[in-house]
């Protein structure tokens, strides 16, 4: 069963601020790319299909004058709509257990295959975070899968 999810106290005055706490929205992609990527080679090698993927030399999108790629890719992505899960953390381990376990699936993309989990995390206060557990870190060491944040806040006050 899920943790519940941090609240406020109850007796809190309604326009009290609370900082800290978990992230309230997030998204995190697994991202592979490499100049020679044929995203249909992950996939079948992955056994997931992706969210998004491009090949180098055609266009980006289906937009009339879109650009050709200048590069491969392949990505799955997790954004906080399709999933229930409000723990970074949890959601995370949802995303990786889409894939292969084993290390050596892993090591048949191609050479110099860049690979990314990325992590979109949108903050409403100070203070807020979540923290990458040794499993975690274990997976992404043992597949050569760097870490990447982009931290959002709208935060307009100076203090």
């Amino acid at each position: 069963m899920k943790r519940p999810r941090p609240q406020p106290p109850k007796d809190a005055p309604p326009d009290a601020a609370w900082l800290g706490g978990p992230i309230s929205w997030f998204s995190i992609s697994l991202t592979v790319r490499a100049d020679d990527l044929h995203p249909e080679h992950v996939t079948h090698l992955f056994a997931v299909e992706p969210t998004h993927s491009q090949v180098k030399g055609l266009p980006r999108s289906a937009r009339a004058n879109a650009p050709p790629a200048t590069f491969g890719s392949w990505a799955v992505c997790l954004t906080s709509e399709e999933t229930d899960e409000w723990d970074v953390t949890e959601a995370v381990r949802t995303l990786i257990a889409r894939f292969p376990q084993a290390p050596t699936v892993w090591e048949q993309l191609p050479v110099g295959a860049q690979i990314r989990l990325s992590f979109g995390l949108h903050l409403e206060t100070r203070n807020q975070g979540f923290s990458i557990p040794a499993d975690i870190l274990k997976f992404a060491a043992d597949r050569n899968i760097e870490l990447d944040f982009d931290i959002y806040s709208e935060r307009t006050a100076t203090v």
